[in-house]
């Protein structure tokens, strides 16, 4: 039952972190989840893909202009 557990727990975290990557979506992760301490790492990890998906938007917006620019001449 230990292991069903902690591999629950492994999956609920990459989860997070291919969920928070693919949709932009503000998450936070608590400290604790289910008496297991979270690793700073993968907080960090799950909070700086916010800043990535703007950057990819950003530069999709961008290379976007450029085509339409090309488009008109």
């Amino acid at each position: 039952m230990r292991m069903l557990m902690g591999w629950a727990l492994k999956l609920s975290v990459v989860g997070l972190i291919y969920a928070g990557t693919q949709s932009g979506i503000d998450i936070k992760v608590p400290d604790t989840i289910m008496g297991f301490k979270v690793p700073d790492v993968v907080k960090r990890s799950v909070e700086s893909t916010g800043q990535i998906k703007d950057i990819a938007d950003k530069t999709t917006g961008g290379f976007k202009n450029i085509s339409d620019s090309y488009r008109t001449r």
